[in-house]
This record gives C-alpha cells, structure tokens and sequence, in this order.
C-alpha cells in the first residue's frame, strides 16, 4: 500500500514539473514575440555636410518648377530719322523685360522726330544717346532697357535759317558828314505775317517779322525762335533762344516780343 502511494507521489511530481517548463517556455516565445513587434529603430548619425551650404538644395517642386531665366530679344529692326537701321533689343533685368510691341512703339516715336543729343521723355520712357559703339541710343523705364543696336538715330533739328547779310549800295556813293544833303532814308520794310503757334498753356500766338530799319527775320527763323520760348518753362519771362532776346511787355496786343541785331519778332495775341 505504501509502495502504491509513493508512485503516486513520483507521477504527480513530474506533472508538476512538465507544467511548470511549459509555462516558462511560453513566457519567454511571447516576451521574444514582444520585443520583435516594439523594438524601436536605430537613427542613423547624420552625415556631416562640407563645402560653403549648410545642407543639401531641396529637390525641384513638381507643382512649382524653376522658372527659366529672361533673356534678351530681339524684336526686329527700325529705320530712324537719319536714314540708317538698328535692331531693337529688350533687355532682360531683374526688374524683368519690356515687351516688344511697346519696345517697338516707344523707338519710332523717338527716331521719327529730329532731337538734339539731350535726354528726353517718350511715352513715359527716357531715351538718349549713349557712348556706345554697339548700342547707340536706350529708354529706360523703372529698370527696364530698350536698346538699339545699330546706327539709327532722331533726325538732327535743322540749323536756324542764316540772318541777312547787309552791304553798302555799291551805285550809291557816301554821303561826307559836311554835307548840308539829308541821308535817303532807308526803304520801308513791311511785317509779314508767318503764323500761328501754341504755347505751354493752350493759348494761340500770331508770329509777326516785324520790319525794321535792320532788315526782317525770315519767317521760317521766327517761327523756331517763337515756338521754342512760348513751350519753355522757364523762371521768368526773358529768355534766350538762339541768341534772341525773348521777353513780356506791358502790350495787350503784342504782349511778347524776341529781338537780336536790330531784327524783331512780334508775338501778337490771339
């Protein structure tokens, strides 16, 4: 009976045990389970960056690629006051590029009037010569370039028609300053009338050579000298064009007048 008991012992013994190995063999499949699903990975070390950036340029964005740089255009070629071509050149800047319809517009109206060598403003633009062998002439507008590349430039202003010259009568012989006989009085010159000009304000002027003892102006000569002075803005009302003298007076019919030599211009009112 003893003996039976004691086997019975030794089988419940090594049941116990057979449990006990099992559930240390589960314990330690899920903790190996476990630590395969939550392990955190190992960040790499960043690799260090030479050269003069700091890091690496981001890649192109497909939604917002790169935008080309302008450059310059050629948008064909003009023919100026002087009879020679150049091309017209848009120049490409930071401030961007002038487009060549307007680059077009703003040279013909520059080349087809004739102009000194001073700067002037054209269609809101300031053009000039400039010393430049390549590109003779530019306009310039809040940092864009028009340029012409080649020899055509304004026309230059015709030059002042030449003042009369005076000689002595070669068939009439000198009066001697003893003789009691009067001087024939010299012949009498009458105005010419050589037309309208409009000055700064609105307001029409008659130009009027006026005929003197000195001779008369010619009217191609009065009418630059007199529409130069009514469209110049100046601080007082004497100017000089041309080296003529042009002024007010206190004459409500003839209220300006420009003299040089003895020869008179009348700007009469109206």
């Amino acid at each position: 009976m003893r003996t039976t008991r004691l086997a019975a012992s030794a089988v419940a013994a090594l049941a116990v045990l057979a449990g006990l190995s099992g559930c240390a063999k589960d314990e330690q499949d899920h903790s190996a389970h476990t630590s395969s699903t939550t392990a955190v990975p190992t960040t790499a070390a960043p690799t260090k960056l030479t050269g003069s950036s700091a890091a690496p340029l981001p890649p192109p964005s497909p939604t917002h690629p790169p935008q080309p740089a302008l450059e310059d255009v050629n948008c064909g070629q003009v023919t100026g006051g002087n009879g020679a071509g150049a091309d017209v050149i848009v120049f490409a800047s930071a401030a961007g590029r002038a487009g060549c319809t307007e680059a077009i517009n703003v040279v013909s109206d520059y080349l087809g009037v004739p102009r000194d060598g001073d700067a002037l403003a054209v269609d809101g633009w300031i053009c000039q010569p400039q010393p430049d062998p390549a590109v003779r002439h530019i306009c310039v507008n809040q940092g864009l370039t028009i340029g012409l590349r080649g020899d055509a430039a304004p026309a230059s202003p015709k030059p002042p028609a030449p003042t009369t010259i005076r000689t002595v009568d070669p068939t009439k012989p000198p009066i001697p300053t003893t003789s009691n006989v009067a001087p024939v009085p010299p012949p009498v010159v009458d105005d010419v009338n050589c037309g309208p000009v409009t000055d700064a304000g609105g307001a029409t002027r008659t130009v009027i050579a006026v005929g003197t003892a000195d001779g008369r102006p010619g009217c191609t000569e009065a009418i630059t000298v007199a529409t130069t002075y009514v469209t110049t803005i100046a601080p007082s009302d004497s100017v000089v064009v041309q080296g003529w003298q042009c002024n007010s007076q206190p004459d409500s019919q003839v209220p300006q007048v420009c003299s040089k030599d003895g020869l008179v211009i009348a700007l009469r009112a109206g």
